[in-house]
Formats: C-alpha cells, sequence, structure tokens
C-alpha cells in the first residue's frame, strides 16, 4: 500500500505552516526529477508513493517557491518576440533577431534562414528556391546538404542588384545540395500568359514544374513594390509598376501581388510570371519567408495573407507587425 505525501495528516499547525519533514520531502522529489532527471514513476516506487503524488509534490514544490525554472535566451536571438509574433500572427514558428543596422540586416537575417534549412531539414526534403539575392547569402553560408532535391520555384527576374549571376546561383544549388536539382532556365515576367503557357509545357521547364507537388519546404525573400524590392518590380516599365502600386500593391511573393491587406490583386500581371502557382505554394507544408525592416510593410501583408508557416525577421519589423495586427 503506497504511503501519502508527508503532511497530509490532520497535525495542528500555524496557518501557512509547512512542516521540516513536508519540505525535505518536497526537495527531495523535486531535486530527482529536476536535477537528477529520473522519472516521476521511479521517484513514486522509491519513495512508496504514486506517481500522481509525485506530480503534485512538483505542483507544490513550484508554488512554494522552492524551485525556479529560468529560460535564458542568448542574446542573438529575441524570444519575447518570437514567441509573441508566433502566437498573435498564427506561425507556426517566427524567428527573430536583435534589431540591427539596415547594412548588415539582409546578411543577419540570411545565415538565420541558413540555419534553419539546415537543422530542420532531412534527406528526403523537397526545396523550393528562387535565384535571388537572398538565396545567395542563403548558400553563401551553408556547407553541402547531400541528398535533398533542389526545386526552382521561378523564372529569373532581369533585376540588376544581384550579386551574382542567376544562372551560376542555381549551379551553386545543384553543388550545395548534390541531390537532384531541377532548374528553370527562362525569365519570371514574360509578355503575356499563352507565352507562359507555351513555356510551362517545354521538356526542362515541364520537369521542374512536375516537382512542385512534392515540395516539403519553401523558402523565399518577400519581396516590396518599390525599386530594389521586387523582382517582378524591376521587370515592369515605369507604367506598369505605377498600375500596380495604383491597386494597392504592397508585398510580391514569388510573383504573386498582394496589397496591404493580404489579398492577392494584379492576377493578370501573376499570369504573366513563369513561376509555382499559388494554389501549389500555400499547401506546401513549411513554406520560409526572410524579410527585414526596409519591406516591413510587405512583411506585414504577407503575414495577413497567412502565406509563410516560418518568418524569420529582425525586432524591429517584429514589433512593427505585432502593433499593426488586431
Amino acid at each position: 500500500m503506497s504511503e501519502k505525501p508527508i503532511g497530509d495528516e490532520s497535525v495542528p499547525r500555524a496557518r501557512g505552516a509547512r512542516s521540516a519533514a513536508r519540505t525535505i520531502q518536497l526537495l527531495e522529489v523535486a531535486r530527482s526529477f529536476y536535477i537528477d532527471e529520473e522519472p516521476k514513476v521511479a521517484i513514486a516506487k522509491r519513495l512508496g508513493i504514486s506517481r500522481f503524488a509525485v506530480s503534485r509534490l512538483l505542483e507544490q514544490a513550484r508554488s512554494a517557491g522552492l524551485v525556479r525554472i529560468d529560460i535564458r535566451p542568448p542574446a542573438d536571438v529575441d524570444f519575447t518576440l518570437s514567441s509573441a509574433l508566433m502566437h498573435k500572427a498564427g506561425l507556426r514558428r517566427a524567428i527573430v533577431l536583435p534589431a540591427t543596422d539596415p547594412a548588415s540586416e539582409l546578411a543577419i537575417l540570411a545565415a538565420a534562414a541558413a540555419s534553419y534549412l539546415v537543422e530542420a531539414g532531412a534527406s528526403e526534403d523537397v526545396v523550393g528556391l528562387v535565384a535571388g539575392r537572398t538565396t545567395s547569402r542563403i548558400l553563401d553560408r551553408i556547407g553541402e546538404l547531400p541528398g535533398r532535391s533542389i526545386v526552382q520555384l521561378s523564372g529569373v527576374s532581369r533585376a540588376t542588384y544581384f550579386e551574382h549571376n542567376p544562372a551560376e546561383m542555381i549551379r551553386a544549388m545543384a553543388m550545395r545540395f548534390r541531390g537532384q536539382t531541377f532548374p528553370i532556365y527562362a525569365p519570371l515576367l514574360l509578355a503575356d500568359a499563352a507565352l507562359v503557357a507555351s513555356l510551362r509545357e517545354q521538356i526542362g521547364i515541364a520537369d521542374s514544374i512536375a516537382q512542385f507537388e512534392k515540395l516539403t519546404r519553401v523558402l523565399f525573400s518577400v519581396g516590396a513594390w518599390k525599386p530594389d524590392g521586387s523582382g517582378v518590380f524591376e521587370s515592369l516599365d515605369e507604367t506598369a509598376r505605377a498600375e500596380a502600386a495604383e491597386a494597392g500593391a504592397t508585398a510580391e511573393i514569388l510573383g504573386h501581388i498582394f496589397d496591404a491587406d493580404g489579398r492577392r490583386i494584379c492576377r493578370s500581371l501573376s499570369e504573366r510570371c513563369l513561376t509555382i502557382s499559388y494554389e501549389d505554394f500555400i499547401i506546401v507544408p513549411d513554406r520560409v519567408a526572410v524579410g527585414g525592416y526596409a519591406r516591413a510593410n510587405a512583411v506585414l501583408a504577407c503575414v495577413r495573407a497567412k502565406a509563410a508557416t516560418t518568418l524569420v525577421t529582425d525586432a524591429k519589423t517584429a514589433q512593427f507587425v505585432l502593433d499593426s495586427l488586431p
């Protein structure tokens, strides 16, 4: 027959007092569980009490202040904002880094995204990437990831801010991941939807597009509708840029345009983009968005659209998003 935890007997004591024996028992159970990592079942058997009594004693030890659990995040992450953003924005993961100067922002976010890509992935992953500036920085920060298949999600924009030739980036993807690579050697923005449809049927491009339904993770930079902010923006003439802006264009994600409230707009423009369809994109299990304060409004639009499951950002952007959400 199991003994009762010490202190259950009806011995008269001053209100709120705890016997020395009871205190010793609470400390013994707490030390065994939290420090020695002894299972509750083993503690119960050794002390001759039930497993449920062990749970109650642990709870009482915490309530009495005998046990204090500290979570001490390192200085290179902002856990408070990460947790708040994850819960308020409905994200599965939020990786929030301390605010930094604009010149270092992309490099720091890319390093965090690269680490996540390495740690979260598995050899059977099918990862979707875009040949762009953020991808270039990420590739600079990861070694080989053998066995993972890489799928290029869209054609290449003619943006002039790339540090590396997009074709070289595609080859770098193949070298880093050493699995199957499915490139798209074609422009992102084309003259009309009919030309996009024609290219999608071409051998090579069609093989890459066939992989979209197998994607397990996609990583993308949140584009902002402004100079140096979006591959689609950079590929358009001034008139088309202005028309989209007047319609409310705020964010661009893989050729799909969103207004400030996260609604998809300018769909005829997206139909001219050789890219993953939004229907294929939104069902990928892990959609990793990267964006900093220079694109804060676009990041907010991305969050409102529920386009990302994982967000890599900085503290200033995270606070802006939190303050903007209801």
